[in-house]
């Protein structure tokens, strides 16, 4: 080593330090959260007054990114292949789970492919038929049902979300069957039942509640295990008599597998103080939605116990496609 080298040496560890400590704080740009639904359901409405909340601590825009198709599973898929630098959040439910029992090679696996932010919502959904189908209770519809065995089609966003499984659970419990219409989003399915083009839906409450305000459909019972506050004239399914009965529809807040550390802990204080603003409970009420506001251990532990409760009821439905 010569005695001009020697000073380079020396100023290399200030550089290194120097080009660390000029890498830009995050966030210095727009984030984005895929919503794997069509626009108009409560999905897209949520995760809207969630983006908006999250925006004002992060510094920056959150853009909501709608990739509906294949019953959520390519927006799961599309930020399950994003960057893992905490610019792409994710918001989806129950089908980010239970798709790969019903849909052959599914693109994903939630938990090699994605990390848990929070649950953040959870809701019942409603048991509605169109007015022409001669039945005004769960009873009714039960005797119906069972004497028209494969004669009513019900719809759903697709296979593996709570609409669709509020379906199967029944049609198990009741001994029933129903013939299952998929659809791309509810915003679709809702739009058929309107027209009659399928008869019966487990439909989300915040969409439920008008339709069945002015008659366009049917409300028979929720599927929760207590009466919800929007729509209290409506009895539970286990009220009506099918105890034990419960499927809520719930939403958590999802990364790609790999954030760093910093960036999680900065999405993590923003997803804190978006719920702590008064603003949150407005929209949740709005939309008959309960907040959760878990902690990632508590949503990773959560998605665990629902993997394992549905997966044998999945697996005997067997795939779809």
């Amino acid at each position: 080593m010569n005695r001009r080298q020697l000073p380079l040496l020396l100023a290399a560890p200030l550089i290194a330090s120097g080009v660390a400590r000029a890498q830009p704080a995050f966030p210095n740009r727009p984030l984005r959260i895929i919503v794997p639904f069509p626009a108009g359901g409560a999905s897209d409405a949520m995760s809207r007054a969630f983006a908006d909340l999250m925006a004002p601590h992060l510094g920056q825009r959150v853009l909501v990114d709608n990739r509906p198709g294949a019953g959520g599973n390519l927006g799961v898929e599309a930020a399950a292949r994003a960057p893992a630098d905490g610019y792409t959040m994710l918001t989806s439910g129950p089908n980010i789970i239970n798709t790969r029992y019903l849909i052959r090679d599914t693109p994903f696996q939630w938990e090699r492919d994605l990390d848990c932010l929070g649950l953040m919502f959870s809701s019942p959904n409603v048991l509605v038929v169109h007015p022409s189908l001669p039945v005004r209770t769960v009873p009714e519809f039960i005797a119906y049902a069972r004497a028209n065995p494969g004669k009513l089609n019900f719809a759903s966003a697709g296979a593996g979300g709570s609409i669709h499984l509020s379906a199967e659970m029944f049609m198990t419990m009741t001994g029933t069957q129903m013939v299952h219409v998929p659809y791309r989003g509810d915003a679709l399915a809702r739009t058929d039942l309107t027209s009659g083009a399928v008869q019966v839906m487990f439909n989300g409450i915040a969409t439920s509640v008008e339709p069945v305000r002015i008659g366009q459909w049917r409300g028979l019972a929720t599927t929760g295990l207590r009466r919800a506050s929007i729509l209290p004239d409506l009895p539970t399914l286990d009220e009506a008599g099918l105890r034990g009965y419960e499927v809520t529809s719930w939403m958590g807040l999802f990364g790609p597998k790999g954030i760093p550390a910093d960036a999680r802990a900065t999405l993590r204080r923003a997803f804190s103080a978006a719920f702590a603003d008064p603003g949150m409970r407005v929209a949740a009420d709005r939309l008959g939605q309960d907040i959760v506001n878990s902690t990632p251990e508590e949503h990773l532990a959560f998605m665990q116990r629902q993997e394992a409760a549905w997966k044998p009821i999945l697996e005997a439905i067997g795939f779809s496609s």
